[in-house]
């Protein structure tokens, strides 16, 4: 199972930060960044994910924080993260 999670930042700082920690992790199967909106999105699973998220928000500057369990279907390239 794999969870998305959806973070919006305060600030363009906070926004680069948390990007290049989810861009550098290992355990994120996908990943999306809105600048203009302080967003990033990702999925990964959920163990990983949270404590991600968790070092994240300890940085400061995460004022949104949104997760929806996922399982991809079968036959489909995420089951091969599995």
């Amino acid at each position: 199972m794999f969870r998305i999670y959806d973070l919006r930042l305060a600030s363009p700082g906070c926004l680069t930060r948390a990007a290049a920690r989810v861009l550098d992790s290992e355990e994120v199967a996908s990943c999306s960044v809105e600048s203009e909106l302080r967003r990033v999105r990702f999925v990964a699973r959920p163990k990983a994910a949270d404590a991600l998220v968790h070092d994240i928000y300890a940085e400061g500057g995460l004022t949104w924080c949104s997760r929806h369990d996922w399982r991809p279907l079968a036959g489909t390239e995420a089951t091969a993260l599995e």
